[in-house]
């Protein structure tokens, strides 16, 4: 799951400020990480029922690994792994961050190309969808206009 944002009037910044904006565009990365992490960490609404399996293979699989467990009750069910909470931002020593989770069953239930129907139909957020919708919101060119206004 990778999510690309571009911003724009970075070069500007550059030729204005020249290796003094490397901590500034650091200082960007990381707070446009974290609105991508605040965009995707989010619950959707209650399971929308009947669940929309995408195989009937799929649907004996769980079914038959739940056996006995009754129905799934998110984040305390003992399947779950917390995936809303587990979403959390990585600063690395390039100008760059990720964003990400260690649980496993996160890409077939955010990311935008395995998305399994039934967690679509509930309204999780893709990877895709939660980086379009930052960078539409007009955040990242905000806070680089702050930055740049300072300077």
């Amino acid at each position: 799951m990778t999510v690309s944002i571009e911003v724009k009037g970075l070069e500007q910044l550059v030729r204005k400020l020249g290796a003094g904006a490397v901590p500034l565009i650091r200082a960007l990365t990381r707070a446009i990480s974290e609105e991508v992490r605040a965009e995707i960490a989010q619950y959707p609404g209650p399971v929308k029922l009947p669940f929309k399996w995408a195989s009937r293979k799929q649907r004996a699989k769980v079914l038959s690994m739940r056996r006995g467990l009754g129905p799934y009750v998110r984040n305390s069910d003992p399947f779950s792994q917390r995936l809303g909470l587990s979403w959390a931002t990585e600063h690395r020593a390039t100008m760059d961050a990720a964003v990400g989770t260690r649980v496993k069953y996160a890409p077939w239930v955010q990311d935008a190309q395995k998305q399994q129907p039934g967690h679509k139909a509930t309204g999780w957020v893709t990877d895709e969808e939660a980086g379009r919708k930052v960078e539409q919101s007009g955040v990242a060119e905000r806070l680089l206009e702050d930055i740049t206004s300072k300077w």
